[in-house]
């Protein structure tokens, strides 16, 4: 491995990996549910990418074909899926009929998609009511949530008509599913729907011709917990918790019918929750405290969210797993580099960057969530300090691909050419693509905050330019104080707390031998680069070395550049001139071609240690 910013070479044994400490599995494995060992080796190596299993890789057959995505006018059929409180654009009416478009949802998307289909399935809703919502979207018709589930959870049968976006689909004419968030797992879930025949229109899961996922909660999130949901009851809420509150908001938005049609909860149909005057069901009383079978019946966001009800879907019966389709394509893009780890407690903390600053806070609680014993071994089946590292709303771990769907590799993305949107793919297994910048993908190069026309008006402004110039330019300087400062906090309330013997510092330091006991190597050998590296594993690794081949061999112009830096670099290293100019091109040219690579590294290492 080579390292510009340490100027240090190590080798790495082909066995490195094999000896991973794991975690006993009965603290948190039941007999009758597998439980992967992939989250024991991701939990016990810091800094780890999750070992595949070899039996979980899918041999490529001769007999599949590699499919690749039409992203042309006249293409592929694309369907843009939102996750919780998404929407298509957020507009503002103004005077004359004009109205100010706040942010567009998908402006990322819309500029590499010609004219996608944006649905608009229950903000709210649980993941099968959300599938059923898009189901009847896409074929139109009117929206059957299924006789057996509305008993089960009493809710509505029936629902929106709608005329369909396109009512001739079929296996032979198949489309893409592109999800954010919880948009994602809806996607999937539709998939198995199809797959199952829950239409009774004789459907199939090939009506789907790729699904791709960005931030998914595939294992579910710890957040609602966080936020109030009583660890086990999949349903019971603290009434005294922020998820409380934002459940009696919800209600009273639709007990006001003027109110729901503002914010399009789309609740109604289901439930009935507008005001007994209005012809529903609820009281003033019953709004104020989120009393009603939206909340009490487990039919909503909050038991699909958590990592119960994540769980439901891939540990429960053999019926009700999803199993990914031999002839789709399965891409999930895992964001991560935004939260750090402190060596003083092994939590993390929000990264210093402005695209972090919607999130910070959640990301911060997140971040240091723990979970009493008996949870972490009934419900989280796995220690609290796993699902710490976060994207800021999401956990690392939550956006795995659940334990029973193969995965074909992990690609750690650094440029926009190793996007495997872009390249054809063989189906019926995930591609884990790992993202800590989203200007390297093609479809989200967007953050949040950009797409804010407020934000874009702001920044054309000299001033407002000039100040973003200064933070970003000093930005590594800011978070090398932040870091330093958040460690000393930390440091001094330790001590404080094991001098006094207050209980809260306790748990503060049972968190730091937890820590220490399921990963030593990251303590003993702690650096100063507090956010994790990842890299691409094998398999990765030779398909990128594979799409790097091609671009050089059509790149006329850039297999010369590449030749011209490995000869500069060759006399370089022969004359002893080492400089931070001479390693960029070390690290890019020589890594297309393995038997340069393998000389210079060489060269260089015997000259470092003469220096």
């Amino acid at each position: 491995m080579f390292s510009l910013g340490q100027f240090r070479i190590t080798s790495k044994s082909p066995n490195q990996n094999n000896n991973t400490p794991s975690v006993p599995t009965h603290l948190y494995q039941d007999d009758d549910e597998i439980y992967p060992t992939e989250v024991d080796q991701y939990n016990g190596v810091y800094g780890a990418m999750p070992v595949v299993d070899n039996s979980m890789l899918i041999e490529p057959s001769p007999t599949i074909k590699e499919v690749l995505l039409n992203f042309e006018s006249e293409g592929d059929t694309f369907v843009l899926v939102p996750g919780l409180f998404g929407f298509n654009t957020l507009e503002i009416p103004l005077p004359g009929g004009k109205s100010w478009v706040v942010n567009d949802y998908w402006s990322d998307v819309k500029d590499i998609i010609e004219d996608p289909f944006i649905s608009s399935p229950s903000p709210l809703g649980s993941i099968h009511d959300r599938a059923v919502e898009l189901y009847y979207q896409i074929k139109g018709g009117q929206v059957d949530y299924g006789l057996q589930h509305s008993h089960q959870f009493c809710h509505n049968q029936s629902g929106t008509t709608y005329e369909g976006f396109m009512p001739l689909w079929n296996p032979d004419n198949p489309i893409v599913l592109i999800g954010k968030g919880y948009g994602a797992t809806t996607a999937l879930y539709l998939q198995h729907l199809l797959s199952t025949n829950f239409f009774g229109q004789h459907t199939s899961g090939r009506m789907i011709k790729a699904v791709i996922t960005f931030s998914a909660p595939h294992r579910g999130s710890t957040l609602p917990y966080w936020l109030g949901l009583e660890a086990g009851s999949k349903c019971i809420v603290d009434p005294f918790s922020l998820l409380q509150l934002f459940l009696s908001f919800i209600h009273i938005i639709c007990y006001f019918a003027c109110w729901e049609q503002l914010f399009s909860l789309q609740l109604n149909d289901k439930w009935n929750l507008r005001s007994r005057k209005e012809g529903g069901e609820q009281s003033i009383w019953s709004a104020i405290s989120a009393r009603s079978r939206f909340a009490y019946f487990g039919d909503n966001f909050l038991v699909d969210w958590s990592v119960e009800g994540a769980r439901m879907r891939y540990a429960g019966e053999e019926k009700d797993k999803h199993h990914l389709d031999p002839d789709c394509v399965y891409i999930n893009y895992i964001t991560t580099g935004s939260s750090w780890r402190s060596k003083v407690t092994g939590h993390y903390w929000p990264r210093l960057t402005w695209r972090n600053l919607p999130t910070s806070i959640i990301s911060k609680f997140l971040g240091q969530y723990k979970m009493t014993t008996d949870v972490e071994q009934h419900v989280l089946r796995t220690s609290s300090s796993t699902f710490w590292e976060n994207d800021g709303t999401l956990s690392i771990l939550s956006q795995q691909p659940p334990p029973n769907q193969r995965v074909q590799m992990n690609i750690v993305i650094t440029e926009k050419l190793f996007d495997p949107v872009d390249h054809e793919l063989t189906p019926g297994a995930w591609y884990n693509v790992y993202v800590e910048d989203r200007s390297n993908t093609v479809l989200f190069d967007k953050p949040f905050f950009i797409n804010l026309s407020l934000i874009e008006g702001m920044m054309e402004n000299s001033t407002f330019k000039r100040i973003g110039e200064f933070l970003s330019y000093n930005s590594d300087h800011f978070e090398h104080y932040y870091i330093h400062l958040m460690e000393f906090f930390e440091r001094q309330l330790c001590g404080l707390g094991s001098r006094l013997t207050i209980k809260g510092c306790e748990s503060s330091v049972a968190d730091i031998e937890y820590v220490t006991s399921v990963s030593n190597s990251y303590m003993i050998n702690a650096t100063t680069d507090r956010v994790e590296r990842r890299t691409s594993d094998k398999a990765g690794e030779e398909w990128c070395r594979r799409i790097s081949t091609i671009e050089l061999m059509n790149s006329p112009s850039r297999m010369l550049y590449y030749i011209n830096s490995i000869q500069k670099l060759n006399a370089a290293v022969e004359n002893g001139v080492v400089g931070s100019q001479d390693l960029i091109p070390l690290k890019d040219a020589a890594s297309f071609i393995p038997s340069v690579q393998e000389s210079l590294v060489l060269k260089f290492s015997v000259r470092l240690v003469e220096i």
